[in-house]
């Protein structure tokens, strides 16, 4: 009956372990703002994407979905994809030399996607996500941090305007309306209120 009872607590840990690795990627570039520790950083996020896959199914099938949990998770998510990639993508000198255009892009990026947290919080709605989710947006911004790395795109200005363009659709999308089919879900019927 104990075992049960631990079990129980399975899916918060796994939530928490997501959030670490997102706070540890903060603190690393906080203390060594250097591209140094950037694939090391884009691959904790990969993996705190994994674990946030992971903690909602664990708690379903545990029966062990909770208030709490929700919150935790919408916590952890917003800091492992809202604000971790962009302190990656701060590591590179043609970024932080955008300026308040790209600031600003940046800033709205993890507004939407509190409001995207928010929102999915009051949801009542099962088959689908509204907007695009920021476990999503966060990967596409570590992918971008990636494909930076690799490149020598930023050799040319016309990249940051891009990169910001990229930025505020991802935060467009994030706090859109339209909606995005759950994997792996089975269907329930959805409750007739608007988005």
């Amino acid at each position: 009956m104990k075992n049960v009872r631990a079990l129980k607590h399975l899916p918060n840990i796994i939530t928490l372990l997501n959030m670490l690795l997102g706070l540890l990627v903060l603190v690393i570039h906080m203390a060594r703002p250097s591209e140094s520790h950037r694939i090391a950083s884009c691959g904790l996020i990969l993996i705190a994407a994994l674990l946030d896959g992971m903690d909602g199914r664990l708690a379903r099938r545990l029966g062990a979905e909770s208030p709490l949990g929700k919150q935790l998770d919408s916590f952890a998510d917003l800091v492992s994809f809202g604000l971790a990639p962009i302190a990656i993508l701060l590591t590179y000198p043609a970024s932080r030399n955008g300026g308040w255009p790209l600031y600003i892009c940046l800033i709205l990026y993890a507004a939407a996607g509190a409001f995207r947290l928010a929102r999915f919080n009051v949801d009542t709605y099962k088959n689908y996500f509204v907007g695009l989710p920021i476990t999503a947006a966060g990967v596409m911004m570590v992918g971008l941090s990636l494909f930076l790395h690799y490149s020598s795109v930023l050799q040319h200005d016309i990249t940051v305007v891009l990169i910001a363009a990229f930025v505020c659709t991802l935060a467009v999308l994030m706090v859109s309306g339209f909606k995005i089919r759950r994997l792996g879900e089975k269907k329930v019927e959805a409750p007739s209120a608007g988005a």
